[in-house]
C-alpha cells in the first residue's frame, strides 16, 4: 500500500474525493494491523497512503475523525461476514446463533488490530453518525437471531439476552487475543467450531427461560 521511494519524486495524480477517503482508510488499516494503534498518526497515515500530510486533516478533520470512519468500515466488514455465515446456516435458529458467533470470533482473530480499535472508545469520536449507524447495524444482526429464538419475548428481554450472547463471544475473542487462554490449549489445536458450538449451547441455555410463560425478568 505504500508508495515506492523511486516514485516519490514524481507528480501524483489528483485524488477524487472518494478515492482519497479510500486510500486513507486502507492506509489506516495497514498501520493498525501491522504496527498497532499507538503508531497511528495523521502524518503516518498520509505517508502510507502517499498523499500530502495535510490531506487526512482536510478530509477527516482530526485523528479521531479518521479512526471513526475507519471503525465504521470495520463494522460494515464484520456485518457482511456475519450475514454471509447466517445465510449459510439456513433457517435453523441454533445454526444461525453458532454461525454469527463463529463469524465474530474469526473476524477478531483474523483482523485483531481492527477488532480492538472499534472498541477503543477513547480513540474514537463517539458522536460520529457513520460509526454509530454501522455499529448498530452489526449489533442488530445478533438481535435478530436472538429474536428468532424467542419470538414471544419483549424488547427488553431480547436486548438482555443479546447482550449476554455478545458478552460471551466478545469475552472469548478478547481473552484469546490477549493470550489468556494459551495455557488452557497448550499442545492442542484451537478448533473454533467446537468453541462456537459450546458457546451457542451456553447462550441457548440462558435464552431458554424466556420460552417459559413467566419471564425470568419478572422474578
Amino acid at each position: 500500500m505504500s508508495v515506492k521511494n523511486s516514485l516519490s519524486h514524481q507528480p501524483r495524480p489528483p485524488y477524487h474525493h472518494g478515492d482519497l477517503a479510500r486510500a486513507l482508510l486502507k492506509a489506516a488499516d495497514a498501520i493498525i494491523e501491522e504496527e498497532g494503534l499507538e503508531a497511528f498518526t495523521l502524518r503516518s497515515c498520509a505517508r502510507k497512503a502517499g498523499v500530502s500530510h495535510a490531506a487526512p486533516a482536510h478530509h477527516f478533520k482530526d485523528r479521531a475523525g479518521l479512526l471513526s470512519a475507519y471503525a465504521a468500515s470495520i463494522f460494515r466488514d464484520m456485518t457482511v461476514s456475519m450475514q454471509e455465515q447466517i445465510a449459510l446456516a439456513g433457517d435453523d435458529g441454533h445454526a444461525q446463533l453458532k454461525a454469527v458467533g463463529l463469524a465474530y470470533i474469526r473476524f477478531a482473530l483474523e483482523r485483531p488490530g481492527a477488532f480492538r480499535l472499534v472498541f477503543r472508545c477513547e480513540a474514537l469520536a463517539q458522536n460520529c453518525p457513520e460509526m454509530k449507524e454501522a455499529g448498530d447495524a452489526c449489533f442488530q444482526l445478533l438481535v435478530d437471531v436472538i429474536q428468532s429464538l424467542i419470538p414471544t419475548a419483549n424488547k427488553e428481554e431480547v436486548l438482555l439476552y443479546t447482550t449476554l450472547a455478545w458478552s460471551i463471544v466478545h469475552g472469548f475473542s478478547t481473552l484469546w487475543l490477549e493470550g489468556n487462554l494459551a495455557h488452557m490449549l497448550t499442545g492442542k489445536s484451537m478448533n473454533l467450531e467446537v468453541h462456537a458450538e459450546g458457546m451457542a449451547q451456553q447462550i441457548l441455555s440462558l435464552v431458554r427461560p424466556a420460552f417459559a410463560p413467566s419471564s425470568v425478568l419478572d422474578v
